[in-house]
């Protein structure tokens, strides 16, 4: 048992003098002293066997959960009689940080692979400050920009609304699901300095660019990645039509505002979600009692009885689950000429629909045509998309939710690939860049009773 103890303090036996622990209950306090070794002076480097004093160092080494555990260290100060030099003899302890062990340094830098951990409550589990945690989070986890790959997802998140940029860009790997870097701004200007400091090279082998349909990202794209080919989710698409059939949904309810007790505004209220659904997924076997319609009945008679209230809403209705059909389809059955007349041929029908949320989704499907094209291109057995980067996005407001917002962009970012990164790591020696943002400059102090009093006197001569 002592020797298992021994290990997890980083020693071996032999390098040990004296060794004891006292249980205190909620904590553990470990004493020891180690063996005396050859010293070899830091100035001069001639042999030191002088010693001329003991100091006793604490340190925190949180090795057993939920006991507090300290070692309290007798250090030996040497002397050099050449040039008298005064230095502590070499241990395992007294490294970077004053009153922490490599090994509980260590253990605090793998709680932030999960994205849950935050600062405050690592500090509390380790008996140290905050502060400290951040320090040393900022010191030893600094991630460096990872190559763009064949195909790439890019995408924003909200960062914060007091940061002089609202919305962070994240750039991803397609393959491996790798974020590749995060940048501080979406804006082109922006954006455009950060790609054209990357290597001309690398940028050419970027072939293939998912994204949502924000009009900054596709003037970019043939400015810094010649190469690359725009295709647009298929997922943002959808939702857009969905979006636009709520927004008829909402027109026609509120037109039945005047008698919220009749049966058409409650099904609109109540019952929409019918609507948003697959039509595969609508159930027309299973039956219930339906309260607002006041008999039994299956989710396809709730959504006919929907259906039924305006006859917009149904033409709404069949032109999503017709471009939804569109949308499904296997990689060997997609012909690109047979597949631009039939988008064609959706975008005349959501155009002359006559119902005006359609028809502003025919227009914007007709402006990224091409682009949605290319969205039926597979990649490695995929379906070229960005549902991976969106799955990184819901931890990424998860992250900045448990930390109840971080200011701090380097910081945020370096903490967001180090967890999201699965074979992201730290690094024990301290990182050249100072993460800390600079604070403001201090203004002279002044005394207040002490310039009053000055006053006073210059007043009376």
């Amino acid at each position: 048992m002592k020797n298992f103890i021994i290990n997890l303090l980083d020693l071996k036996l032999e390098d040990l003098k004296s060794f004891d622990i006292d249980d205190l209950g909620d904590k553990v306090i470990i004493t020891i002293t180690l063996s005396r070794a050859s010293q070899k002076c830091p100035s001069c480097f001639r042999d030191v066997s002088k010693i001329k004093e003991y100091k006793k160092k604490t340190f925190i080494h949180q090795i057993i959960n939920c006991r507090d555990t300290y070692i309290i260290y007798n250090s030996r100060r040497y002397v050099c009689p050449y040039c008298g030099k005064t230095f502590n003899e070499d241990n395992p302890y007294d490294k970077t940080y004053s009153s922490i062990t490599n090994a509980t340094l260590i253990s605090i830098l793998n709680e932030f692979k999960h994205y849950t951990a935050t600062y405050s409550a690592v500090a509390k589990r380790y008996g140290i400050s905050p502060t400290t945690v951040v320090k040393i989070v900022d010191n030893h986890i600094q991630i460096k920009r990872h190559r763009l790959q064949t195909v790439i997802c890019i995408d924003e998140f909200y960062f914060n609304r007091h940061s002089k940029y609202k919305y962070a860009f994240l750039i991803m790997g397609f393959k491996n699901k790798l974020i590749l870097d995060i940048v501080e701004s979406r804006q082109e200007d922006k954006l455009i300095s950060y790609f054209h400091s990357i290597p001309l090279e690398e940028r050419r082998k970027v072939l293939y660019v998912s994204m949502d349909m924000y009009i900054h990202y596709k003037n970019i794209i043939p400015v810094c990645l010649p190469n690359a080919v725009i295709c647009i989710d298929s997922f943002h698409v959808l939702k857009k039509i969905n979006d636009a059939l709520n927004s008829l949904r909402k027109r026609i309810m509120r037109k039945y505002a005047d008698d919220k007790e009749c049966l058409e505004y409650k099904l609109l209220k109540k019952r929409y979600k019918v609507l948003l659904e697959a039509e595969e997924n609508i159930n027309d076997t299973e039956y219930h009692f339906d309260r607002i319609l006041g008999y039994t009945t299956s989710e396809a008679g709730v959504l006919e009885s929907l259906l039924l209230i305006n006859s917009d809403l149904r033409v709404a209705y069949n032109l999503k689950e017709d471009y939804r059909m569109f949308n499904n389809i296997e990689e060997k059955d997609f012909n690109y000429e047979q597949y631009y007349h039939l988008l064609n041929s959706l975008i005349d029908a959501f155009i002359t629909s006559n119902i005006k949320e359609m028809a502003d989704v025919g227009k914007t499907l007709n402006n990224w045509k091409v682009e949605i094209l290319n969205s039926f291109i597979w990649f490695d057995g995929r379906r070229i998309s960005n549902g991976c980067i969106e799955g990184k996005n819901n931890y990424i407001k998860k992250i900045l939710s448990n930390a109840n917002g971080m200011q701090n962009f380097a910081r945020a970012r370096n903490r967001i690939m180090y967890s999201q990164n699965q074979y992201e790591t730290y690094n024990l020696s301290i990182g050249s860049k100072n993460i800390k943002n600079p604070g403001k400059c201090r203004n002279s102090y002044k005394n207040k009773k002490y310039t009053d009093k000055l006053e006073n006197i210059n007043l009376f001569f």
